[in-house]
């Protein structure tokens, strides 16, 4: 499992998930000897509101969710 950008304001974090899928997707015997060993699961933005609302840290709901996995609501966090 691959993920990127929890929080928004981890530009940098998009930019690795783009060269890691690029490098995975490419042509090199190393990529293609991980594709043929592992499944992979890659969520390039984890908090996609969190982004286009501008927020650096939380999510569009105002929550910070590297603190919220014991307290879920599917209201704030579907």
């Amino acid at each position: 499992l691959v993920t990127g950008r929890i929080h928004p304001g981890e530009t940098h974090s998009s930019y690795i998930v783009e060269g890691f899928v690029k490098f995975l997707t490419s042509d090199s015997p190393v990529a293609d000897a991980l594709r043929s060993s592992f499944i992979f699961h890659v969520v390039p933005m984890l908090n996609p509101d969190g982004v286009v609302a501008g927020n650096f840290r939380t999510s569009f709901s105002g929550k910070d969710l590297n603190r919220q996995f014991n307290k879920l609501n599917k209201c704030i966090f579907p």
